[in-house]
């Protein structure tokens, strides 16, 4: 029996074969690469969307989910993404995720938490200096109190601004994910809280693997 990443997977494909490709490149802003075909980039991988299915086709730095659902729903949310109606620029006025869910969702109790996983990864700022440099994000500028404050491209009309508050002995580092408040014209909250967590994790995963390669350069010197 297929779970429920799987099953959400299935629903998003059911829905992709009544969508107009062409169009949905064009407003959207996404990459057509042959009729009923388009591309997708996340977090330096690129996914294939057809109407049929999603796929990943090309990794420009090699990461990758713990678990099989983590690759399901980041697929789900991409397709999600295609099936939008939204016809909007993004205002570059940012908020946390949060803010869309009418107070459903607690950033201080399931932003924060979700996001020690990147505080894990992320102990220090030259460890997400070298991931932000390598997932080519935007450097803009830095605040009082080691506030450094990053923009990243993480679909074509959704910029997010990564922020990193550098910790000290009584308090740990942290990272907050802020979403151009556009977003929730592009996806109703619950995909949208699934991007949130496949972007949270594949940061992870990015930091992961640049830390291990890094560690094994310096074995081999």
């Amino acid at each position: 029996m297929k779970n429920g990443a799987e099953q959400t997977y299935d629903w998003v494909i059911k829905l992709l074969r009544d969508r107009d490709f062409t169009e949905n490149a064009k407003r959207l802003k996404l990459e057509l690469i042959a009729e009923n075909k388009l591309a997708v980039n996340f977090l330096n991988r690129k996914y294939i969307i057809t109407k049929n299915d999603i796929e990943l086709a090309e990794e420009k730095t090699v990461w990758s989910f713990k678990t099989k659902n983590n690759e399901y729903n980041v697929k789900s949310v991409l397709g999600y993404y295609v099936l939008s109606d939204a016809d909007v620029e993004p205002c570059n006025d940012f908020c946390t995720l949060s803010h869309f869910s009418h107070g459903i969702f607690n950033e201080g109790r399931e932003g924060w938490s979700k996001n020690n996983i990147l505080t894990e990864v992320y102990s220090d700022y030259s460890k997400f200096y070298k991931s932000a440099k390598e997932l080519d994000m935007l450097f803009e500028g830095e605040k009082s109190g080691g506030q450094y404050i990053w923009k990243y491209t993480l679909l074509p009309k959704m910029p997010v601004k990564i922020i990193y508050y550098e910790g000290d002995d009584e308090f740990p580092s942290k990272l907050q994910i802020l979403y151009d408040k556009t977003a929730i014209q592009f996806y109703k909250f619950e995909p949208l809280a699934a991007l949130h967590v496949c972007l949270i994790e594949g940061l992870a995963a990015v930091g992961k693997k640049l830390q291990i390669e890094n560690a094994q350069r310096i074995e081999g010197v």
